[in-house]
């Protein structure tokens, strides 16, 4: 584990150590509070590497006296501490104090000073002989700058650890919702300790902090995130990267759990609001899981109508979650947490089920059955066949002739249908019409990500044409050379396929055209001789000029 006080970089030694940028990192002290934890496979060996907060006094920060807790319990589990302090402002007496508790855990200590890749930065390598932790060794988790000498001290710290295991079987799951709606109390609950920080003050948790546990014989990795607020109310940059986290870890999680605060007057009134929605339509987009909780349920004045009520306004003004597993509970008692928890695995198995092929045949009949498609302008659109084609999330592919001309009202229909039908409540199947379609077989499906593949019955079809194996065609043996006659030769029989009717008939007889027959003499007198000039024409009588002129 890393300790230290606040500011010193810890959380950029923690992102330096991993590789990658996992805590977030700012000028700011106190910008980590909760225990980070993270799996580290140095050279072969299974690690769980932490961050923790700060070393704050307690008149600095309201929450400093849980952060503090935080460190003990970290102190008491943790086999090797990284004691880490800052060679450039020198020893402080937070620095002091927090080297008496680090002595008095017994464990084994490496004295680390950050920030001395400048030569004058180490010039006071004496002075940190005060803290009793033996000889520090400067290092720069900005830089690099004395990690080949940390690797090597850590080689012989670090105890032998197991392989790493699969991580084939764990359900990732993320829990989002706004600042203050209950986010760090659900995992403090499906942990059973208390590892996240929890306070009425929003913005509590301002980094996305993974944890295992194990629930009913299934592994499940737990992702507390920030609360998201608007980006046009995020004006600090702390804000900005701890949504920019807790957007990332919808891309690593399985299951998304939407925390909606049911004590808000805006869920009353106008239903999800608005950074709500924006959450959803990711989740959508990222095609992750989805379940959605009502938290804080204790403390709800309510009836035995209460929560139908709610759930059917919610959906009749969000269609989205029409299909969407809503479950109101409390993290504070546990209320309906177990039931959270198997809703989870549902959607899970959900996500990389394989639905069958004859399943798939079943519904695409019964759904053309119901409701066929509607026309598009004045033309009929049809569906021939449907096969699932993907798996994680699951995708049903439709084969018609004019894809584009697919009514987006039907398309929801045969989504809706299929949700209902193979019961996918809160997994996000897509719908695709493509003009020609490859269909896919369940074990292709089942190889390429996909669940157990269903059992097809005996004597059932396929689904598709089969096609005939190729017979290959057997040549006629060649006549023997010696062979003195033609008839003693083998000569194969050739069918030859059936002429048409209209072949059959007989062909009509080509008409030659006749020769025109000469014309008699009495005739050829009266026909005018084309050679012979025409006579001229007589010229127009003078009329007489007339009078008066």
């Amino acid at each position: 584990m890393i300790v230290g006080r606040a500011n010193v970089g810890k959380s950029s030694l923690f992102n330096r150590l991993l590789g990658h940028r996992v805590a977030v990192v700012h000028d700011r002290p106190g910008v980590t509070r909760d225990r980070h934890f993270r799996e580290w496979d140095f050279e072969g060996r299974r690690c769980d590497l932490v961050d923790t907060g700060g070393f704050i006094d307690e008149t600095k920060d309201p929450l400093a006296h849980q952060v503090r807790q935080q460190i003990n319990l970290a102190l008491d589990a943790a086999d090797v501490v990284l004691f880490l302090i800052d060679a450039r402002t020198g020893l402080t007496y937070d620095d002091l104090q927090m080297a008496r508790q680090v002595q008095r855990g017994g464990k084994p200590v490496l004295l680390l000073a950050n920030k001395a890749e400048r030569p004058q930065d180490r010039e006071a390598i004496v002075e940190w002989l005060k803290l009793g932790l033996g000889p520090a060794n400067p290092v720069s988790a900005t830089t690099g700058y004395g990690f080949d000498g940390l690797i090597e001290r850590l080689r012989v710290l670090v105890p032998q650890g197991g392989s790493k295991p699969k991580d084939d079987d764990r359900i990732r799951m993320a829990i989002l919702g706004r600042p203050n709606a209950g986010k760090s109390t659900l995992v403090n609950r499906l942990l059973g300790e208390d590892r996240m920080i929890v306070s009425p003050v929003p913005g509590t948790t301002r980094d996305s902090v993974d944890a295992q546990f194990t629930w009913e014989g299934q592994r499940f990795q737990v992702t507390d995130t920030a609360g998201l607020r608007k980006k046009a109310r995020v004006h600090d940059d702390v804000e900005y990267f701890s949504n920019m986290r807790s957007l990332e870890s919808i891309r690593r999680s399985h299951v998304a759990i939407l925390l909606v605060d049911c004590l808000s007057d805006t869920l009353l009134e106008d239903g999800l609001p608005e950074q709500d929605l924006r959450i959803l339509r990711q989740v959508e987009e990222a095609g992750k899981g989805l379940v959605i909780g009502l938290s804080k349920w204790d403390a709800v004045a309510k009836d035995h109508k209460t929560f139908d009520a709610l759930v059917k306004d919610l959906r009749i003004r969000v269609p989205a979650l029409a299909e969407t597993p809503i479950i109101a509970f409390s993290g504070q008692d546990g209320l309906r947490v177990p039931r959270l928890l198997s809703e989870v695995v549902r959607v899970r198995k959900g996500l990389s089920k394989v639905l069958g092929r004859e399943k798939v045949i079943e519904y695409f009949d019964q759904a053309l059955k119901i409701q066929k498609p509607p026309y598009s302008h004045g033309h009929p659109v049809t569906l021939n066949r449907c096969c699932q084609v993907h798996v994680d999330p699951p995708m049903l592919a439709f084969e018609t002739d004019n894809p584009d001309q697919v009514a987006e009202s039907y398309r929801r229909y045969l989504r809706a249908k299929a949700i209902e039908f193979f019961d996918l409540g809160g997994v996000p199947l897509r719908i695709a019409f493509r003009d020609k379609l490859e269909l896919r077989t369940d074990e292709d499906l089942a190889r390429f990500g996909g669940d157990t593949v269903v059992p097809r019955p005996e004597g059932s079809k396929e689904g598709r044409r089969i096609r005939k194996p190729k017979v290959a065609k057997t040549k006629a043996p060649e006549p023997a050379e010696d062979a003195p006659f033609k008839e003693d030769r083998a000569t194969p029989r050739v069918k030859r396929a059936p002429k048409s009717t209209h072949d059959n008939k007989p062909a009509r007889p080509v008409r030659m055209a006749r020769e025109p027959k000469p014309l008699p003499e009495s005739k050829l007198k009266k026909v005018g001789n084309p050679v012979k000039p025409p006579r001229s024409a007589k010229p127009a009588p003078k009329r007489p000029p007339r009078k008066g002129k």
